[in-house]
């Protein structure tokens, strides 16, 4: 019978889509896992092996990127939290930020990285203070103001740019406290 025979046909065609999906979900899991350890190595000023761990990670994300097309809503946390980890490395290491072709992910990735790392500025900022370090905090401050003001003005439709107005607001929120906590120890030194 036809029908035995399409329906045969269609669930070769899902065991191997299943498969797939097996694999580009056990690699996002890893990303993440990695790029937070790596943003870990970073507060600790283990930048040696943070930067090895990246050029390891960096691979993973590649071989994902082949392999992920069916997938690409389940797999933008694992480049959203690599493109935190490689803007972090890069702000930390080469006081700048890297760009999106030098990421290598998409838009919304990207962007959900930057705006992560924001609150990975904060936690610098707040080290840097509790070490009497004022002006490394300024500058950590001044960094993520300027990954604010510069997102501050996209708008856009939660459909189009799904959780991005809430990681702005949060990244708003960091700020001000942040600002608050440099204010304090500057007038403490006084």
């Amino acid at each position: 019978m036809q029908l035995d025979s399409d329906v045969e046909k269609i669930s070769d065609y899902l065991a191997e889509k299943q498969d797939s999906f097996d694999k580009v979900m056990q690699s996002s899991r890893e990303i993440i896992r990695d790029a937070g350890q790596i943003i870990t190595l970073m507060h600790n000023d283990e930048k040696k092996s943070a930067v090895e761990r990246l050029a390891e990670l960096e691979k993973k994300v590649r071989v994902l990127q082949k392999i992920d097309a069916q997938f690409k809503y389940q797999t933008l946390q694992a480049y959203q939290e690599f493109a935190e980890a490689f803007i972090f490395l890069g702000i930390k290491t080469e006081k700048k930020i890297p760009t999106m072709s030098s990421v290598g992910v998409e838009h919304d990735a990207y962007l959900m990285g930057l705006m992560d790392v924001v609150g990975e500025l904060k936690r610098e900022i707040l080290e840097s203070l509790r070490a009497d370090r004022i002006k490394e905090a300024e500058w950590y401050f001044d960094t993520m103001k300027g990954i604010y003001d510069s997102t501050r003005r996209l708008r856009f439709a939660e459909a189009v740019l799904s959780g991005f107005r809430k990681k702005q607001d949060v990244a708003r929120i960091q700020i001000e406290t942040a600002g608050s906590e440099i204010l304090y120890a500057k007038h403490r030194q006084t």
